[in-house]
């Protein structure tokens, strides 16, 4: 009986050794964004947001004019390398504010403000702070990507979501508003729970963003826009290098020679993941796993940064080193935030190998 007490405090030391390793490594990885250095400077994305939102305060009848975006951000990476803005008008009234001070400082401004707005609601979600040295979380940092605004917008309405339905559904709306394709489950995930009000009023704030763009900038830039997606589709999907770079099943067909659609026979699954965790589990770590992996297994186009969208959930599993099959959740999680350029594909599946792990716990609630 006492060799199996003192077993316990063993194991709970081996495992606080274990991550506090698994922590540092992931540190270590993160610094390796540095060598970026060498082929771009920093906020190299956040500058299509900015051109896109610049020309937006003064008229946007060249929004999603490729040539003339690229020509305005006068980024250093060489006459062909186009740079085109290629989110929704609605996103604009996001992306606005962020486009008015000089460049460098907007860029600053947007780190900040997205990364404490991600920051806050995965530590609502249970998430401990080091989930920001994840290193497709420093990528995000470092590119200026929309991913932590939308991860942020996300996580903070599942959060909301049990006492202010009505708010969670804002900022479901919002974040809908900038990338609609990682929120195609949240109305499944919804109507799982019988979430009428919070449904009304996701779908009135993108209704209301959709109609003061209407007003503002009138009706072409949302016909430019839908040509636009596939001029992008034309100028990404024939470049080996950026399907390297994709993290859906989608892109990795692609990249095999295959033909992308059959990514599409996921969808089923992705349904099934969002429906049946919303019926079990009122964990938010759970909840945004099952949203953004099943979102990522049906969506043509997502870069490896949005492996950022996964460190909530895997690092509130990591610091519950009290659970069973930590080792499990510890290995599928280093791979889900530390998959590989040409191997993104890994960090989806090991996203659905935790869901897997979390479906045999109890539901529990994952907010504080």
């Amino acid at each position: 009986m006492v060799a199996l007490q003192s077993e316990v405090p063993r194991e709970a030391t081996s495992r606080a050794l274990l991550l506090a390793a698994i922590v540092a490594t992931l540190a270590l990885v993160s610094c390796a964004i540095l060598w970026l250095f060498k082929s771009q400077a920093p906020g190299a994305d956040f500058s299509c947001f900015w051109a896109g939102a610049t020309v937006a305060l003064h008229g946007a009848e060249r929004l999603y004019d490729f040539r003339y975006i690229t020509e305005l951000q006068g980024w250093p990476l060489g006459p062909v390398s186009l740079r085109p803005f290629i989110y929704p008008p609605s996103a604009l009234f996001l992306f606005a504010p962020f486009a008015i001070a000089p460049y460098w400082l907007d860029y600053a401004l947007w780190v900040l403000a997205t990364g404490g707005l991600f920051l806050w609601a995965a530590r609502k979600a249970g998430s401990p702070w080091w989930l920001m040295l994840a290193p497709p979380v420093a990528l995000v940092m470092f590119c200026g990507q929309v991913t932590l605004l939308i991860g942020g917008l996300v996580i903070g309405g599942l959060v909301l979501l049990p006492r202010k339905p009505v708010l969670a559904g804002v900022l479901f709306g919002l974040a809908a508003a900038v990338k609609p394709q990682l929120l195609v489950l949240v109305p499944v995930a919804l109507l799982a729970e019988g979430r009428w009000r919070t449904l009304a009023s996701a779908g009135a704030t993108g209704a209301a963003l959709v109609a003061a763009s209407v007003m503002v900038w009138g009706l072409e830039p949302w016909l430019a826009w839908h040509s636009a997606l596939q001029r992008f589709q034309a100028l990404i999907f024939p470049e080996p290098r950026m399907i390297a770079a994709l993290i859906t099943p989608y892109g990795f067909l692609l990249g095999h020679g295959l033909n992308g659609a059959w990514a599409f026979l996921l969808a089923p699954l992705a349904i099934w993941l969002a429906w049946s965790t919303f019926r079990r589990s009122a964990d938010v770590a759970d909840r945004s796993l099952a949203i953004f992996a099943g979102a990522l297994l049906v969506s043509p186009y997502a870069m490896n940064y949005e492996a950022a969208l996964f460190a909530p959930a895997v690092a509130a599993y990591l610091a519950r080193t009290d659970q069973r099959r930590w080792l499990a959740f510890a290995v599928a999680g280093v791979v889900c935030l530390c998959a590989l350029p040409h191997y993104s594909i890994f960090s989806i599946l090991a996203a659905l190998v935790l869901l897997a792990l979390r479906s045999g716990a109890a539901p529990i609630d994952g907010t504080r």
